[in-house]
């Protein structure tokens, strides 16, 4: 229990110093309103605790069944079901279009309306373009994900999608780390288990936060919400990797086994990143 309790109150400490690096302004608010503060770190208390319980007796070597009822011990039916949709909220569809002539273009829809510009694909740049937009889609997903982890569900207009995409877009064009953990997640999903897969999304989230732009794809994803409300979000998904990784991950890569099973268009996603990448060979 004392093991429990110190990683608990680890989490607690570096969820409170990331939301202080992260926004020092709210940061500097929520510091002043005791009953506000108590309240945050009582649920990222509970959160770190929560990890710590799922992660005693998971295995890589489980199935999605099993994986399903270990979870079903410890949470309800109803954030149980939610986890297993974390990947099937959609942000939106990138297609690529070969042409009879031999050219490529790649259409960029939501709900099947157009929701960015046709890219016609003629150089290398177009490419890379086209790329970091199908990135920003599987970064936005992932986090997403989390948020339906710690029992958070979305629901994002387009105009939101199309901003968040549009940070992320602006950092991973520069981020050597996230790009790395986007080649580490496609070499997983052409090749390894489903275990091997998840881990692969998680090391994405992972990078995800320690680069800053977690935070503040949460922050654009809930601004309808009240600023109380996505602080205690962004402080729920924060203890959530913090304390996986603490704890090698497992009950988070746990988590997204399950959400897998049902995620065929984040497979796409991926495939599709393979693919705009062989067009630059």
């Amino acid at each position: 229990m004392a093991s429990c309790r110190n990683l608990e109150e680890k989490v607690v400490e570096e969820t409170w110093e990331h939301f202080q690096r992260m926004d020092p302004d709210e940061f500097k608010k929520l510091g002043t309103d005791v009953e506000k503060k108590e309240q945050f770190m009582a649920a990222v208390r509970s959160a770190a605790g929560e990890v710590v319980k799922l992660t005693d007796g998971l295995r890589s070597d489980m199935s999605p069944s099993d994986i399903e009822s270990h979870l079903a011990k410890h949470l309800s039916a109803d954030r149980v079901e939610l986890i297993k949709k974390g990947l099937t909220i959609p942000t939106y569809q990138v297609r690529l279009n070969k042409r009879s002539d031999g050219h490529v273009s790649v259409d960029i829809t939501r709900d099947q309306k157009e929701f960015m510009p046709s890219i016609n694909l003629e150089t290398v740049a177009d490419v890379n373009v086209a790329k970091w937009i199908q990135i920003a889609s599987i970064i936005v997903e992932a986090v997403l994900l989390v948020m339906s982890a710690v029992g958070i569900k979305a629901d994002v207009s387009d105009a939101i999608i199309k901003k968040t995409a549009e940070e992320v877009v602006e950092v991973v064009e520069s981020s050597s780390l996230l790009q790395k953990a986007v080649k580490q997640l496609e070499e997983a999903f052409h090749s390894g288990s489903s275990w091997d897969k998840a881990k692969a999304i998680f090391t994405l989230i992972k990078d995800s936060h320690s680069v800053g732009i977690l935070w503040k794809i949460i922050k654009s994803l809930c601004q309808n919400m009240s600023t109380w409300d996505w602080i205690k979000t962004a402080g729920l998904v924060s203890a959530e990797i913090i304390a996986a990784v603490a704890t090698d991950g497992a009950a988070l890569i746990a988590k997204i086994v399950l959400a897998l099973n049902s995620a065929y268009d984040f497979v796409r996603k991926v495939i599709n990143v393979s693919e705009l990448n062989a067009m630059k060979q």
